[in-house]
């Protein structure tokens, strides 16, 4: 007897819909899977078995053939186990064939027991777009799982509750809707002494979501500000949510999570992996590219990553996704971050530094440099030099012009400014988003502008990727002042946060 059962299995974050068709006949005992499995499920069938026993099922002995369609796409992980049992138990005639539109997906213990499964968000997603209108899930996956409206949730705990289940006659029970929260406590700009000048760059960069980077000698609060960035960003909208949750539903990251609509904060250490920072592995998994996706990618003394995962940024700053690609598999990840740093001016901290005398030889100086390559530099929208405290700054009360960048005072502005973005492009995209033809159409010059312009080009200190930044700099800063056209000003304010020449060519 043939059944025919609807099941999942993910490629990258994404799922798509696999059908396990089970075929039950008369011969010598023997389970034979196809339809490109990987070793975790052609294992499955050893685990079925038991559990099919333990569960109070007969297992006859037949010639099982268990196709995975479609046949060109690798399966992975033990989701399919509940497909594959549920369509072995049907052809035997033991349990109803489950409805067409129902899908199901889990993992089975010995002893029937149903576990829970990763990447169940992207698998509900999926089965929603589809039309499917019930999912059979793990128990355990129904707080992620219920993050998607449109399907009903059928939870189960044991491989024998399918009898009940699949019966005609069944209601399944009311699920609670999880909603995404707006967040909890939040890191206020207050709390950081002085340092308006950074502030001032910070609301930039998170208006238009442009990268940018620290540089200063230690304790002038560089990375007290930047792990403040995210509480002045809009909040993610519903669709920007399940992207990123679909990414940390598939590491396994998500359990227990209350889920906001905060963006994610990846602050790695800097002894990451290549393969930790951009993803891969035997088994593929996301890395903290992707975990930034829709967020903040805040790299803390930048020049003490390896220079390859350093480099890894390159494509995905520019193209906003990341192609994974080894001789067994092709993944590609989305990357759509912000990218945050943070550096000393050299090993010591102190070059140029006012007070205390730097210690570090120029060609050890110029070493540490070279550790993050001109192409990097060349994708950072704002460089800015962040200065000591001055004296009077560590004893001053707060004063109007610190209270006007105050966290919430700032994200009023940021949301102001985004508004206008979303209504010139019809679109919920950033300045920073920006093709070059979009920059040519909605950056124009006026002939004053130009001439300034041509002075910095001349003295080398543009290339034509890092004019177009300028310029998408500039019109951010237009949007914040809530202007049509860009000025002059907006322009030589840009020009200000380029990198400083003395700290990226010491002598």
């Amino acid at each position: 007897m043939l059944s025919t059962v609807k099941s999942a299995a993910l490629i990258g974050i994404e799922a798509i819909d696999i059908t396990v068709e089970v075929d039950a006949t008369p011969g010598l005992p023997v389970e034979i899977i196809v339809g490109l499995p990987d070793a975790v499920v052609k294992e499955s069938k050893n685990r079925i078995k038991s559990a099919i026993k333990n569960s109070g099922f007969n297992y006859p002995a037949k010639v099982y053939t268990i196709n995975l369609a479609p046949a060109d796409i690798k399966k992975e992980g033990p989701l399919l186990d509940l497909p594959i049992a549920t369509g072995i138990l049907q052809s035997t005639g033991q349990i109803s064939e489950p409805r067409e539109s129902t899908l199901v997906v889990g993992e089975l213990s010995l002893n029937g027991e149903i576990k829970s499964i990763r990447g169940i968000l992207s698998i509900c997603h999926m089965a929603a777009k589809k039309g499917l209108s019930r999912i059979i899930l793990p128990a355990d996956n129904i707080n992620e799982a219920s993050l998607i409206d449109d399907i009903i949730l059928i939870p189960i705990r044991h491989l024998s509750d399918l009898t009940i289940i699949l019966d005609d006659q069944y209601t399944p029970p009311q699920v609670e809707r999880r909603v995404f929260s707006m967040g909890g406590t939040f890191l206020d700009f207050m709390d950081v002494k002085g340092q308006l000048g950074a502030k001032r760059a910070l609301e930039i960069a998170a208006a238009g979501r442009h990268n940018i980077l620290f540089l200063g000698p230690p304790g002038t609060g560089k990375t007290m500000l930047l792990k403040r960035l995210p509480y002045v960003l809009p909040d993610l909208s519903k669709d920007e949510a399940i992207e990123t949750y679909k990414i940390t539903s598939i590491t396994n990251k998500v359990s227990g999570r209350t889920p906001t609509l905060t963006r994610p904060f990846r602050s790695p250490h800097h002894s990451i992996s290549y393969a930790g920072m951009a993803g891969g592995g035997t088994c593929p998994q996301p890395g903290e590219l992707s975990l930034a996706h829709n967020g903040i990618l805040f790299l803390d003394e930048l020049p003490e990553f390896s220079r390859n995962v350093i480099d890894v940024l390159r494509q995905p700053l520019e193209e906003r996704k990341i192609q994974i690609s080894r001789a067994n598999f092709n993944i590609e990840y989305p990357a759509n971050f912000m990218l945050a740093a943070a550096m000393n001016s050299c090993p010591c901290g102190y070059y140029n530094d006012a007070f205390i005398h730097c210690q570090c030889p120029s060609q050890m100086v110029r070493k540490y440099w070279k550790k993050i390559s001109g192409p990097i530099l060349d994708r950072i929208d704002l460089i800015i030099e962040i200065p000591r405290l001055k004296t009077t700054e560590f004893f001053e009360s707060t004063s109007s012009e610190q209270q006007k960048y105050a966290t919430a005072a700032m994200k009023s502005r940021v949301l102001a400014a985004t508004d206008r973005q979303h209504s010139r492009f019809s679109s919920p995209i950033s300045n920073a988003e920006m093709t070059p033809k979009m920059v040519q159409t909605l950056c124009k010059i006026t002939p004053d502008i130009q001439e300034f312009l041509k002075n910095i080009i001349d003295r080398g200190l543009l290339t034509g990727r890092s004019y177009d930044k300028l310029l998408k700099v500039s019109r951010t800063i237009a949007d914040l002042e809530q202007k049509d056209d860009i000025t002059l000003n907006h322009i030589a304010e840009a020009v200000q946060y380029r990198k400083p020449e003395k700290l990226i060519s010491p002598t």
